[in-house]
């Protein structure tokens, strides 16, 4: 089972990206009773997301690293540049974040997928271990 429903981000509301993901859950869940279990957008959008969040010192205090296997949640470094890899709604729900290229900037899809393909990620050359740490919001 699927569902999919597409928002967007107007130029003005970049500083409450956060708010504005959580408003799009709140009326995905509304429409579908279901609470959407990924987010797509492009490379763009999600980069400003990190950027956002690296930089208003608010937002930065509500990222967590999260251990998939353990569970065990630490905040990041002062210093660590946070790259996000999902977002943390309630309890009831963590949005995995994938990335698809189709997209306009500013827009995205909140999906809920009850059978999830994913692809296994490439990690790039000579990466930094602690930039391939997954980050929570």
């Amino acid at each position: 089972m699927k569902f999919e429903k597409v928002y967007s981000i107007k130029k003005d509301e970049w500083m409450k990206w956060s708010d504005t993901i959580a408003a799009a859950i709140e009326d995905f869940q509304s429409v579908y009773t279901f609470y959407p279990n990924i987010l797509e957008a492009n490379d763009h959008t999600f980069s400003q997301f990190d950027f956002l969040v690296n930089i208003i010192p608010s937002e930065r205090q509500r990222v967590v690293h999260k251990d998939d296997v353990t569970g065990i949640v630490k905040l990041p470094d002062k210093t660590e540049n946070i790259f996000l890899r999902s977002f943390d709604f309630c309890d009831e729900t963590d949005i995995d974040f994938a990335v698809d290229n189709h997209f306009t900037d500013k827009e995205f899809r909140l999906v809920y997928d009850d059978e999830p393909e994913w692809d296994e990620p490439e990690i790039p050359v000579n990466c930094p271990v602690n930039e391939l740490e997954p980050c929570h919001f």
